[in-house]
C-alpha cells in the first residue's frame, strides 16, 4: 500500500510541475516577474526522473524564447479558448521534439520508405496502426526474452565469480573487459534502443488511433547507417528528445549570456553545456534509482564526448587539409565503415560508466516490460517467435535498422 501511495504522489507531483509552467505560459506576458518566480515551484520536485526535462523546456518557453498568448491562435489568427492553449501549451511542454512545428528539433528521424514511397505527403493511418501495432508487439517479446536471458545471465555470472573466487587461476586476462564492451554495446543499440523506440510506438498508436495524424508521430530512432560520427551518434541516430531544451540553454549561456562569438571557442563552450546538462538531467534520473550523486560515472561518461568531439574534429580537419577536398557530401564506404568502429569503440570505453548499475545488477535494472508473458511459454518457443517474427517485420513491413 505505501508503494502505491508513493507512486500516488510521483504521479501528483509530475502533472502539478507540468502545470504550473503551463498556465504561466499562457497567462502572462513575456517579462511577468511570475514567470521567474514559478521557477521555484517546478523544481521542488526534480527529484522525480524526467521532470529535469521539464524544467529546462519550461526555462526555454518561459525565458529564452517566450511565448504568450498571442502565440496561441486558430488558422483565422484568433485566440483559441483557455482550454485549447492550454492543451496545445502542455504539447510544447511534453512534446519535446516540437513535430510540425516552427520549433522542430533538427534530424527528426525520417519515415520509413514503407510510407513515403507510396505517398511522401500522406501517411494513411489504417497502414501506419497495421504496422506499428505489429513492430510494438514484436518489440514487446524482444523485450521479455532479453529480461529473461538477463536473469539467467547474471545467475551464471554469480556461479563463474564464486568458481573464480575459489580459483584464482580460472580467470582469463582482459575476459571481463571483454564481457563489459559486448555488453554496453547490446545496452546502446539493441536494449536502450528498442525501449525507447517500443514506448514512444505505444504512444504513437494511442494518439493516432484517438485521430491525430500519424505525419505527428515520425520514429524516434534513426538508422545505424548514419552513425558514422559521435556527433551522428547524438544528433541524427540517437532520440532528439532533449536537444530542443538542451541547445536553447547552451546558446543563451554561451552566446548571450557570456557574449561569446560564433567561433571554434564558442562551438566547444556550446557542447560542454549541452553534454554537461544531458548528464545532470540523467544524475537526476540516477538518483531516483537509489545511485549515489558521489558516483560520478554518469556525468564522466556525459563530458567524456566533448573530448571525442574535440579528436573527431581535428582528424577530420585534418583528412580534409591534407586531401584539399571540401566535399560535403556523404563519405565513401570505407569511411563511413572507418567512423562506425571509431563510434564503437568510444561507446565501447566510456559506456561501462554510465551503465555501472545494470552491469552490476542486471536483474534489478532488466525489467523492461510491465508485464510478462514468458511463464505462459518455453524460452526456446519466445526467441523462435522473436527471431520469426523479425523476419516478418523485415520482409512484409520493410523493417529498417
Amino acid at each position: 500500500m505505501d508503494q502505491y501511495q508513493s507512486h500516488g504522489r510521483l504521479l501528483a507531483f509530475t502533472i502539478l510541475q507540468g502545470l504550473i509552467p503551463t498556465v504561466v505560459l499562457i497567462t502572462t506576458p513575456t517579462h511577468s516577474p511570475l514567470r521567474y518566480l514559478s521557477i521555484p515551484c517546478y523544481t521542488s520536485t526534480n527529484l522525480v526522473g524526467n521532470s529535469a526535462i521539464f524544467v529546462l523546456t519550461a526555462l526555454d518557453l518561459l525565458l529564452i524564447h517566450p511565448q504568450t498568448r498571442r502565440d496561441f491562435v486558430d488558422a483565422e489568427g484568433n485566440t483559441k479558448n483557455f482550454l485549447c492553449r492550454l492543451f496545445q501549451a502542455f504539447k510544447l511542454l511534453t512534446y519535446t521534439r516540437a513535430i510540425n512545428t516552427p520549433r522542430q528539433a533538427k534530424n527528426v528521424p525520417p519515415f520509413p520508405n514503407y510510407y513515403t514511397k507510396r505517398d511522401p505527403k500522406v501517411i494513411p493511418r489504417g497502414r501506419f496502426l497495421v504496422r506499428e501495432t505489429a513492430i510494438a508487439i514484436w518489440q514487446f517479446l524482444t523485450l521479455d526474452t532479453l529480461s529473461v536471458l538477463a536473469l539467467k545471465q547474471a545467475i551464471h555470472n554469480q556461479d563463474v565469480e564464486q568458481s573464480i573466487s575459489s580459483d584464482p587461476q580460472g580467470s582469463f586476462p582482459g575476459q571481463k573487459w571483454r564481457e563489459r564492451f559486448f555488453q554496453t554495446l547490446m545496452a546502446w543499440f539493441v536494449v536502450s534502443r528498442i525501449v525507447i523506440s517500443f514506448y514512444h510506438r505505444v504512444a504513437s498508436i494511442i494518439s493516432v488511433s484517438l485521430g491525430d495524424s500519424p505525419s505527428n508521430s515520425p520514429p524516434m530512432i534513426g538508422r545505424m547507417a548514419d552513425m558514422y560520427t559521435l556527433r551522428n551518434f547524438w544528433g541524427k541516430f540517437w532520440h532528439q528528445m532533449l536537444r530542443l531544451p538542451l541547445t536553447s540553454t547552451s546558446n543563451f549561456l554561451a552566446r548571450d549570456a557570456l557574449g561569446l562569438p560564433r567561433s571554434s571557442l564558442e562551438r566547444y563552450v556550446n557542447v560542454f553545456i549541452v553534454f554537461f546538462l544531458s548528464g545532470l538531467v540523467h544524475v537526476v534520473i540516477d538518483s531516483v534509482r537509489n545511485v549515489s550523486p558521489k558516483e560520478l560515472g554518469t556525468m564522466s561518461f556525459f563530458l567524456s564526448f566533448v573530448v571525442g568531439y574535440m579528436i573527431e574534429d581535428g582528424v577530420l580537419a585534418l583528412w580534409k587539409r591534407t586531401r584539399g577536398s571540401q566535399n560535403s557530401g556523404l563519405p565513401a564506404w570505407w569511411q563511413r565503415a572507418l567512423g562506425f568502429w571509431w563510434v564503437i569503440t568510444w561507446l565501447g570505453v566510456t559506456s561501462p560508466w554510465f551503465f555501472r548499475l545494470a552491469m552490476q545488477k542486471p536483474e534489478e535494472q532488466m525489467v523492461l516490460v510491465p508485464f510478462s508473458v514468458a511463464g505462459f511459454m518455453s524460452l526456446p518457443v519466445l526467441k523462435s517467435i522473436v527471431i520469426g517474427g523479425g523476419l516478418v517485420l523485415k520482409i512484409v513491413f520493410e523493417g529498417e535498422i
